[in-house]
């Protein structure tokens, strides 16, 4: 079984581009929130690269821009790199990682590192394959003819 790394359409045969800009309008709302109702949840260096990474993504989905759009590229990689943190911390419960994800049971919150991985990958081969597809669109201008 070969997994490709891009799509040419969002599931139910959508757009791309609807699925990136659903992407950074419900990561926005949801750190708002968590703000708002769990304060110490997000340390105040994490809540501005979620941000700030979700706007570049949200304004260059509505701009059309690659470099903006693949921004957000470098967001999920640093999910990527804190996720074996988030198990080992969890496992031997350290850095609060345990606490963090609501649980106190040690396989909830595994699950629950698991769970928020996988929708992370998902989000970002959507949003990798929107950056191509913006990217091969720049590079390939459309020629018209003028008469």
């Amino acid at each position: 079984m070969k997994i490709e790394l891009t799509v040419d359409r969002g599931p139910c045969d959508t757009e791309l581009r609807s699925w990136c800009l659903g992407i950074a309008i419900y990561t926005l709302v949801s750190i708002a929130l968590n703000t708002l109702f769990a304060p110490s949840a997000l340390t105040f260096i994490g809540f501005a690269i979620a941000v700030i990474a979700n706007v570049c993504l949200l304004i260059g989905c509505l701009r059309y821009n690659h470099v903006l759009v693949g921004i957000w590229l470098i967001y999920a990689l640093l999910i990527a790199i804190n996720f074996p943190f988030a198990i080992l911390g969890t496992i031997f419960h350290f850095g609060g990682y345990r606490e963090a994800s609501g649980f106190n049971n040690v396989i909830l919150a595994l699950l629950f590192y698991i769970v928020m991985m996988l929708i992370c990958l998902f989000c970002a081969r959507i949003v990798y394959s929107y950056h191509l597809q913006l990217k091969n669109r720049q590079g390939n201008p459309q020629h018209t003819v003028v008469v």
